[in-house]
C-alpha cells in the first residue's frame, strides 16, 4: 500500500484515509477511516474540497500514474497543435511533415496505451473547444476507424483530418469563441463558417489528401440534410466527415463548457444513439456504441445518490440504464426511475 493524493471524484468506497480531511478548518473525516458510500456522497457535495490523501494498492497506484502520463501526453500534443494552428504560414509551408509528426505521435500512443480512451471519457476537453477538443476528437475517431477495420493508411488520414477539423475556429473572433452565454443567431451563423474556413486554409498544404479535405469540410453535415456548410445528405457525406461528426458530438457532450455541464457518460451515448436515427450516420454510430459498450462494462461508476457501482451489462435499447452491481446487489437501472450513473471513476 502507498499514499496517494486523489481528486474527490477519484475516490472509491473502501479506500482508507491516510490523512485527516479538513475543510474550512474543520475535520470532516479522521485519519485511517474507511470511506463509505455515505461519506463519499458527503465529500462530493463539497465543491471546493482539495485533494484527499488515501492508501491505495500498488495496482491502483499504477493505473493512476499511467492515467496521469496519458494526460500529460495529451497536453503536450495539444500544446504542439496550438503552436501549429497559431502560425498559419508554418501550417501551409510544412508540406504536411509537421502535421504528420503529431499525427504519428498520437497514433503511436493510441496503439500502445489502452488508457487513452478512459482518460478522454473521464476528463473530456473542458473549456478548450479548439485544441484539446481536436486532440480528443482525433483519438475517438481513431477508435471508430479501428473498430471499423480501417487500414493503417486510412487511420493515419482519419486522425490527420480530425486534428485539423476545427482549425477554422482560430479565424473566428475570440469574443464569439469564448462567449459564456448562448450565441445569437448572427454569431451562430459566423461560427458555422469554421468548416469552410478550415477547408480554404488547409487546401493550400502541398500534397494534402482529398479525404482529409472532405473530412474537415463535412464534419458538421448531417444525414438528413440539416447540417452545414453544404446541406449534404447520406451518401453525399464522406466517411471521414461522418466519423469526425460523431467524435465531435461525443466530446462536446462529454466536456464541461463555460455555458453547460457535461452529460453523464451513458447519457451521452443515448444522445448519440438517438441522433443516429436521422442525423448522424447509423452504421458508424452502431460501431461506436458497440465499442463504448464493451469499454464501459466492468468499469466503476458513481451513482446520483452518491453510491459507487460496477457496470455489469448494457442493453443497446436502454443504453443509459445498464445492469449494475452496487452494495453487493444487482440493480437494473432500466427498472429504477430514481437512479442513474453520473460519471465513471
Amino acid at each position: 500500500m502507498r499514499n496517494r493524493l486523489l481528486d474527490v471524484n477519484q475516490l472509491e468506497a473502501g479506500m482508507i484515509t491516510a490523512k485527516e480531511i479538513i475543510y474550512n478548518g474543520t475535520i470532516l473525516i479522521g485519519k485511517d477511516i474507511e470511506l463509505t458510500n455515505h461519506l463519499l456522497s458527503k465529500l462530493n457535495s463539497i465543491y471546493y474540497l482539495d485533494k484527499v490523501e488515501v492508501y491505495i494498492s500498488e495496482e491502483e497506484s499504477k493505473e493512476l500514474i499511467d492515467l496521469e502520463k496519458v494526460d500529460e501526453t495529451l497536453k503536450n500534443i495539444t500544446v504542439n497543435v496550438k503552436l501549429l494552428f497559431d502560425n498559419t504560414n508554418t501550417l501551409k509551408s510544412s508540406t504536411t511533415n509537421e502535421i504528420n509528426k503529431y499525427t504519428e505521435k498520437l497514433l503511436d500512443e493510441l496503439k500502445s496505451n489502452s488508457l487513452f480512451l478512459k482518460n478522454i471519457i473521464l476528463n473530456g476537453s473542458g473549456e478548450d473547444i479548439i485544441y484539446r477538443h481536436s486532440v480528443n476528437v482525433a483519438a475517438v475517431s481513431y477508435m471508430i476507424g479501428k473498430w471499423s477495420g480501417f487500414s493503417e493508411n486510412k487511420l493515419h488520414y482519419l486522425v490527420y483530418a480530425s486534428l485539423l477539423h476545427d482549425f477554422g475556429k482560430t479565424k473566428i473572433s475570440k469574443q464569439i469563441i469564448n462567449k459564456s452565454g448562448k450565441l445569437t443567431p448572427g454569431e451562430f451563423e459566423i461560427m458555422k463558417t469554421h468548416p469552410r474556413l478550415t477547408y480554404d486554409e488547409i487546401k493550400e498544404i502541398p500534397f494534402i489528401s482529398n479525404s482529409v479535405l472532405y473530412g474537415v469540410l463535412m464534419h458538421h453535415e448531417r444525414c438528413d440534410g440539416s447540417g452545414y456548410p453544404l446541406g449534404l445528405k447520406g451518401s453525399q457525406i464522406h466517411d471521414f466527415g461522418k466519423i469526425i461528426g460523431i467524435s465531435d458530438t461525443f466530446d462536446a457532450l462529454n466536456s464541461n463548457r463555460v455555458h453547460k455541464k457535461k452529460k453523464g457518460p451513458l447519457e451521452a451515448l443515448k444522445i448519440i444513439r438517438d441522433e443516429s436515427l436521422e442525423k448522424l450516420d447509423f452504421k458508424y454510430c452502431n460501431i461506436f456504441l458497440e465499442g463504448l459498450k464493451n469499454f464501459y462494462v466492468g468499469q466503476n461508476a458513481l451513482l446520483n445518490n452518491g453510491d459507487t457501482c460496477k457496470i455489469i451489462q448494457i442493453n443497446t435499447n436502454n443504453i443509459d440504464s445498464p445492469l449494475i452491481l452496487t452494495n453487493n446487489e444487482f440493480v437494473d437501472l432500466s427498472k429504477s426511475s430514481n437512479l442513474h450513473i453520473v460519471e465513471l471513476i
